[in-house]
């Protein structure tokens, strides 16, 4: 028997370290792809080699700096989606249905209107206070509500998120920033100048690699995490700050990314299965992957002009979450229900 089991880890050991070589190789040659693509078609490898000085401005102050947010954002985003899933048992649990986003996206908002601030830390802590709030109050209502199909949670979420989005936009009206809002929520990487406020996530980033096994026990259950030993109520606020402050720098960075922390960890759930710890680093990978194939598209289908980034990976991330909540819609049909005494 312990011959056996020695095999079978063995084998998922070498099949999980194969997938990762792939994902890894993967997002080496997407990497190569996006720095050597732009409108100027100058800045090639052998450019680059030659020492033209122009095309190595263009290379680090444009091409560098937003495949760098790509993948900060896609990484933090995806991490976040798994950390919110985990806490609520959810699967279609992320920041973009539990209402994170829209209100980073109010926070900002209040920010230029309180303060007339276009600093992008000032910007990212107004969106961290609302995001946090907002998540926390979503959480509590969700937990006190028990409902029995989870396809339902990240609807009820949609429409908490579009609640805060029409406060937002009457806020917006009402003191004449419509511009300001509209800039804001159309998430792009073109419109990266300072792109210092991405770096934030590299620290939920660090905690959530730090507290990944932690996470996974608290998915199991609050019971089962107190008989553990784990302090649930401070690990379950711990992720919650993971998730705002993620999604409070991605918003202020680049804008709405819809869908990354819906449908990355469910993707890499299939793969990987459910261990946190064993499958961070590769959601890590896996999410910047995706992203970095929406953005190249972005970039090349009315070239040399480009599309928001939102807008296809809304359109591909959309498709995707719709199998996932037709499946999950399914099982929930054919999962028996037990009878009431």
């Amino acid at each position: 028997m312990q011959t056996v089991e020695k095999n079978t880890n063995k084998e998922s050991f070498f099949k999980r370290r194969g997938k990762r070589v792939v994902i890894v190789g993967l997002f080496a040659v997407l990497v190569f792809i996006s720095l050597m693509t732009g409108a100027l078609k100058s800045v090639t490898v052998r450019s680059l080699l030659a020492g033209d000085e122009i095309v190595w401005m263009v290379f680090w102050s444009s091409r560098v700096p937003r495949t760098m947010a790509v993948i900060f954002a896609a990484s933090g985003l995806s991490v976040a989606g798994l950390i919110m899933q985990a806490i609520s048992r959810n699967k279609f649990m992320s920041p973009s249905t539990s209402g994170a986003t829209d209100a980073a996206g109010l926070g900002v908002i209040i920010a230029f209107i309180a303060l007339q601030a276009q600093a992008g830390i000032i910007q990212t802590l107004f969106a961290f206070f609302f995001a946090l709030i907002s998540t926390v109050l979503f959480t509590s209502v969700i937990n006190r509500l028990k409902i029995r199909e989870t396809v339902y949670i990240p609807l009820i979420g949609m429409m908490y998120g579009g609640l805060i989005s029409a406060l937002t936009t009457v806020i917006a009206y009402r003191f004449d920033v419509m511009q300001m809002m509209a800039s804001v929520q159309l998430g792009s990487f073109a419109r990266i100048g300072n792109f210092s406020t991405v770096y934030i996530i590299i620290a939920p980033l660090i905690l959530a690699a730090l507290y990944s096994a932690k996470f996974s026990i608290i998915g199991m259950g609050e019971d089962f995490s107190k008989n553990l030993g784990l302090h649930y109520n401070r690990t379950v606020f711990l992720g919650l700050v993971i998730v705002a402050l993620t999604s409070a720098a991605s918003f202020t960075a680049v804008g709405p990314l819809p869908f990354i922390g819906l449908i990355i960890p469910n993707m890499t759930a299939s793969f990987y299965g459910d261990n946190i710890k064993k499958s961070i680093i590769d959601i890590m990978f896996f999410g910047a992957d995706f992203v970095l194939i929406c953005d190249i598209i972005s970039r090349l289908v009315i070239f040399p002009f480009e599309m928001s980034v939102s807008l296809i990976i809304s359109v591909i991330g959309g498709a995707i979450f719709m199998v996932y909540l037709i499946r999950g819609m399914r099982n929930a049909k054919t999962r028996p229900r037990r009878s009431s005494l």
